[in-house]
């Protein structure tokens, strides 16, 4: 069995429907199934990005390490 695991980020405008967000899934995990992969569900991933801070000179003007926690939605497909 393998596995098929896509990003998935609704474009749509303010003047559009959340139809038009539903339509967009529904053309990908149609495009994947002309391709043999079932539709599993649909996954939140959660990630944490650090950048590293700054000493700064002697000290002066140093700045913490910042970590950034960021939501990445996935689609997950599969073949047997």
């Amino acid at each position: 069995m393998e596995y098929k695991v896509l990003p998935f980020s609704a474009g749509i405008k303010s003047t559009e429907s959340v139809g038009k967000a539903a339509q967009q899934l529904s053309d990908i995990i149609n495009e994947q199934a002309e391709q043999g992969w079932k539709y599993l569900r649909m996954e939140t991933l959660v990630t944490s990005v650090t950048t590293a801070g700054s000493s700064g000179c002697f000290g002066f003007g140093s700045t913490p390490a910042v970590t950034d926690r960021t939501e990445v939605y996935v689609i997950v497909f599969r073949k047997e």
